[in-house]
Order: structure tokens, then sequence, then C-alpha cells
């Protein structure tokens, strides 16, 4: 009890002397404090077996080597003030030793300053995409790299730099990263990216180069000998494709002729006819065609809307409106630039032409040209500044019409507020039975071109349906389309997830 009071008292006395600016006189033996570390790595393992280099202001230096569990307890000078060095890397907290002797301090930290970032691979259908090589370059120079694992997901323990560059197979640029730094001992990011992935895209580019070589090779004799046995009628009825990129301007002009005539007479007997038979393009423009009598045609020309071309240049062989000048803008996402060429906004790949009847070959050579130049591997599109470009071309009462590629992402909907008038959506690719380029997918509608008709007051139009008004929808509410639930949270559609 005796020696309990006097080493209370003693402390007391040291506390009250150093206070009143009185520093006690240690001798060297008693001017030691200890410190235990426990030290991890970013990914939470232990800094095992590895230096520790303990540095102080005054100049006092403390060597040691972690154990297994990445601890370790040295004796250091107190009444100083330490930086914690591991390896080529520095503790973001300094360690202050007060001037009193034997006293423990206990610390537990990172080895370094790092971001923790998730990057998420999907595709439309919010289905993972694992085996997906995913790089990362710093402004410093370093490289990053790893695979999707079987969540679609890659896990990076990165430096505080600038700005890190994402890339994936066939996207050099897939986002720009600028971490924003306070000075915190870690930080958290994540994006996620939506894409169809490589394996995906490599077995498209393969359906779709085996269709061309059939299309060009088997249909283009069949059509002709239709022609020839005066059977030219079935062209419409067993919805035989024109390809729009054989060689013959004059031979695509006049299968395109015989298919428009033939449409105009079973028009007449059924007006349901293009819904019928699943005119993704053809349907909504007819139904339109008086409420929306002038237009600008906004079409993606990317290979992946190889089956839907043809449908936009036969609305301009029907001649509906005889002497009205059709305007038209296609577009290619680029003229085949890599993706680390394209900027949002000046990507480019725009290719515009007006005219009647009269003009039909100037509207097929102008698409044939953007087709041509166009790479169509690629599948976020540059669909907001085509139609940028096309609300710079309008007249007065020109309605701006979008064929879009409902599977396509749109690259650039960050420059969709610059809109000022309403865009009509036709989305390609959700129809019954779709287009053949896609197979059996599932058929759900992407939420970007909800997002896009919200912000411009526009619409969006399907086989048999027209949506209007979704500017209306306010914060918290609902929308179902084709038997999909879209919720509108936080200024944007998100649909719901099946249970």
């Amino acid at each position: 009890m005796r020696c309990t009071f006097f080493l209370c008292y003693l402390c007391l006395q040291l506390t009250t002397a150093h206070a009143q600016g009185h520093q006690p006189n240690f001798s060297p033996e008693d001017t030691i404090s200890f410190v235990n570390l426990n030290l991890m790595n970013p990914n939470g393992s232990p800094y095992a077996n590895a230096p520790v280099v303990l540095k102080g202001k005054k100049g006092h230096v403390v060597e040691a080597i972690t154990g297994s569990n990445g601890r370790v307890k040295v004796k250091v000078p107190f009444d100083e003030t330490y930086t914690v060095h591991c390896g080529e890397h520095t503790c973001l907290r300094p360690i202050t030793i007060n001037a009193f002797p034997y006293v423990t301090y206990n610390y537990q930290a990172y080895t370094r300053r790092f971001i923790y970032f998730t990057f998420t691979y999907r595709n439309i259908a919010n289905q993972r995409l694992p085996n997906e090589v995913v790089t990362l370059y710093t402004t410093t120079g370093e490289v990053f790299r790893d695979t999707t694992n079987a969540e679609g997901q890659v896990h990076f323990y990165l430096p505080f730099v600038s700005e890190f560059r994402i890339a994936v197979k066939y996207h050099d640029n897939v986002k720009t990263i600028r971490p924003l730094d306070v000075g915190k001992e870690y930080k958290i990011m994540s994006t996620v990216f939506t894409w169809m992935g490589s394996k995906e895209k490599e077995r498209l580019a393969h359906i779709a180069d085996s269709l061309s070589r059939l299309v060009h090779m088997d249909a283009i004799h069949f059509l002709d000998s239709l022609v020839r046995t005066g059977n030219k009628h079935k062209i419409a009825e067993e919805d035989i494709y024109i390809p729009i990129d054989y060689d013959s301007v004059e031979w695509v002009n006049a299968m395109l002729q015989i298919k428009a005539q033939t449409y105009r007479e079973k028009l007449k007997q059924n007006p349901h006819f293009f819904e019928e038979k699943n005119k993704a393009v053809l349907a909504p423009l007819f139904r339109l065609k008086k409420q929306f009598k002038h237009k600008i045609v906004v079409t993606d020309i990317t290979g992946s809307m190889y089956g839907y071309t043809e449908q936009v240049i036969l609305w301009h062989a029907l001649n509906f409106m005889e002497n009205e000048d059709k305007k038209y803008l296609f577009f290619n996402d680029g003229d085949n630039k890599s993706t680390s060429q394209k900027r949002i906004g000046s990507t480019g790949g725009f290719y515009f032409c007006q005219g009647q009847i009269k003009d039909f070959n100037t509207i097929i050579n102008t698409m044939r040209k953007g087709m041509r130049n166009g790479g169509g591997g690629e599948y976020p599109e540059n669909d907001v500044e085509a139609l940028l470009a096309a609300q710079d071309k309008r007249k007065k009462y020109d309605e701006v019409f979008l064929i879009a590629d409902n599977y396509s992402p749109i690259r650039d909907l960050e420059l969709m507020h610059q809109l000022k008038v309403p865009i009509r959506i036709i989305l390609c690719g959700v129809e019954d039975g779709g287009s053949s380029f896609w197979g059996k997918q599932e058929k759900i509608i992407n939420e970007e071109y909800l997002n896009l008709a919200h912000a411009t007051n526009g619409s969006i139009h399907l086989i048999k349906q027209d949506i209007f008004d979704l500017a209306k929808t306010q914060e918290g509410e609902s929308i179902t389309i084709k038997g999909q639930k879209f919720d509108f949270i936080n200024g944007r559609f998100v649909r719901q997830e099946k249970l």
C-alpha cells in the first residue's frame, strides 16, 4: 500500500513539475519508451518479417524487423515524434512519444496509404463477366493488371496519384478516375462498366461475318432469281433482306423499289402489316407519320445495326410524302478511330444528307459511305454527339428521331443536357424475335435511352407501343415497359432486378 502511494505521489510530482516548466533530470537509461507496432499490407495480410525504420524529427533513427504476424516492439528515445517507414512507403500518421519514461505506445496501421478500387464488369442484362483482363495505367507510368473473378469484379490496391486510366480488351479508355486526396490513410472507390464483354463481342463478330458472307453469296442470287421468274412479290412477303452495301448501287436501288412497292400494297390491305412483321424501325415510323410529318432521322449504322439499316432506306423508298425533303444523319462512332482517339463531344463519324424520292441514290450512297468508314466493332456509341449535330441542322418544325441499338451503351450520355429538343427514340433489338444478330438474348430495355428521353422531354417507340410523357415521371415513381419495371431514383431510371 505504501509503495503504491509513493509511486502515485512521484508521478504527480513529475507531472506537476513538467507542467510548471521544470524538466526532471533523467539518467540516459531512463529516457526511453516502447512502441508496439502492428503493421498490415493494404490487402490486410501481415507485414511479415520485414524491415521497419522509425525516424525522429530530432534525428533519432531506430530500426527493427517485424515478426511473422507483422508485429514488433521497439525501444525508442522519448520526447520525440517519429515517422514509420516500411520499405519505400511511409505510414500516414506520425507517432508522438511524450517525455515520460517506460510508457508503451500501441500503434496499428497499414504500411502505406492506398486506394481500394473495385471494378465491376457486367453486360446490359446485369450478368457479371468473369475472366476479363482489366488494366489500370497511372500518370506516373505504373501499370496494374488483373482478371475479373466469378463475380465479374477485380480489386486493386492503388497508390495515391492524380489520375488512372482504365482499359479492357477492345476498350483502351473505359474511364479515367481522378481520386480526391483529402489526407486519409485509405480511400474506397469503385466503378461499373457495362458492355457485352470481349468473348461475346468476338462471338457476334464471327456471326456478323458469316451473315455478311451468306447475304452476299446466297441472297443476291436468290433475289435475282425471284425477279427473273416473276416472283418479285416474295421479296417482301418472305422478308428477304437486301444488302445495302452490295457493290452495285443500281441493283440495290432496284431491289428496294420492288420491296417498297409490295409493302405499299400490303399496307393498303393491313395498316398493321409492319407491326405483324416485327419491323422495329418501319412500324413506329409508319404509325407516327401523320403525327410527326417533318423529321430528321439519326441512325446508328455501326456493325450491330446491320439488320436495321435496310428499314431506314426502305422508309425513304416508300415515299409516303412525295414532296417532302427528308433529312438523315448517319453515324458510325468515329470513322474507325481507336478508343483512345475518341473524345467525348468530338468523336465524329457523321454523314448528313437530305432529299426527295428522286434523290434516292444520294441517300443510299451517303449511308454506304458511313458504313464503309465505320469500324463497327465497339459497342458504346456517340449517340448524343450525333443528336447534337442533328439539332444544329434541323429546321424549326423538324422532330429528331434516333434509330438506336438498345444493346449499345451511350458513351456520351453526360452531354444529353445540351439537347434542347425532344428526342424520339426508336429502339432496335427489343422487338419480339428481335434481330437474328442477337439470337435468344433477353429483350431488356436499356435504361440509358429512358434517361435520354426523360431529360429531353422525348419519347420511346417500340413495335406496338409509344411511350410519351417520360419527363413527367417524378422521383420515387415507377413505370413498366414490356413487363419490366423501372424505378426513378436520384434522377435516373433503374430497372428492378428480378428476384
